[in-house]
């Protein structure tokens, strides 16, 4: 008897709606999670040196002016704080919307579906990059993809995951992991006995890395309640202000100011050109070795050293 009125006891409680819990994770368990990055000047490596400076702060909303690979925001993420991402190029648009999600906006199936879809085409890539950065069906490929994606009707998030995925690989298969310069030969020669890189890495496909990009992504593990805003990529001295606290981590600057071998542009452009595909052809600079495009001026004056102090006590002003 007993036991049917706790069988029957126990019935009408799942049957009742119960309140979901969830462990509070602690900060410095969360920063493992965190994708890896190539990202020249990441902060990937530092946060826990980061975070033990800023735990003692009390601050509720921040501006991350700088972001970047969004390593910092996602920090701050974990803090449950209220995080604003903005970054100068647009690239990185991409990459905050889509490191900073809630979720990833597509499932690993997606994405395997979308790979199997691509079929390489001659495009402005192809056009444009031949013996640069990438072989010349690496090429072609990167061209199908960008055609595949601009086909599909998706959602402004899995755009920029899609978009994402990629740049990961591309940095991945690129010698020094930049676009500064051609460097395909250090890929292409035989029987040249490399002291650098990691020549098994540049040979795995695109494919390849996206999918490792995308579990990287699927694996990042911060508070869902807390809120973020991701800036459209334009000047930083445009920003609102009002912000507990703002991060700063402007782009390096040499002291030769004829000769910037940090500059970020120049380091990333063929990203950036990504992420303008549609209008990328019109705006490349046929007679640049590299297929440069001009940076927007804001870029450019972060950029040298004759603007950069200028540049960064304006800001410091503002704020």
């Amino acid at each position: 008897m007993k036991s049917a009125i706790a069988h029957k006891i126990g019935k009408q409680a799942s049957a009742v709606e119960r309140p979901q819990l969830a462990s509070i994770r602690p900060v410095t368990d969360c920063i493992p999670t965190f994708p890896s990055t190539r990202y020249y000047g990441s902060k990937r490596r530092l946060l826990g040196w980061i975070y033990a400076h800023l735990s003692g702060l009390q601050f509720n909303t921040v501006l991350d002016a700088f972001g970047g690979t969004a390593s910092v925001s996602l920090l701050f993420r974990a803090m449950r704080k209220a995080v604003t991402y903005h970054d100068g190029l647009k690239f990185n648009e991409d990459v905050g919307r889509t490191v900073l999600a809630s979720a990833v906006s597509l499932s690993r199936n997606e994405v395997e579906v979308f790979l199997r879809e691509v079929r390489p085409s001659t495009g402005t890539i192809s056009n444009n990059f031949k013996g640069i950065f990438y072989l010349d069906e690496e090429n072609r490929w990167l061209d199908g993809y960008m055609l595949k994606l601009k086909t599909q009707r998706r959602s402004l998030l899995q755009k920029s995951a899609l978009r994402y995925l990629l740049y990961q690989a591309c940095l991945k298969k690129r010698p020094f992991n930049v676009f500064h310069r051609a460097n395909l030969s250090l890929r292409t020669r035989t029987n040249v006995k490399r002291s650098f890189g990691n020549l098994a890495t540049w040979q795995r496909s695109f494919q390849h890395h996206i999918l490792q990009a995308y579990d990287e992504l699927a694996d990042i593990n911060t508070p869902l309640n807390s809120r973020v805003d991701i800036l459209p990529a334009a000047n930083v001295d445009a920003l609102k202000t009002g912000y507990d606290l703002v991060y700063l981590d402007p782009p390096y600057v040499g002291l030769d100011d004829g000769h910037n071998a940090d500059d970020y542009w120049k380091r990333y452009h063929f990203l950036e050109g990504l992420a303008r595909y549609e209008r990328w052809g019109d705006l490349i600079d046929k007679d640049s070795r590299l297929r440069l495009f001009s940076p927007p001026s804001w870029v450019a004056q972060w950029s040298r050293l004759a603007t950069f102090e200028e540049c960064l006590f304006h800001l410091l002003n503002l704020a």
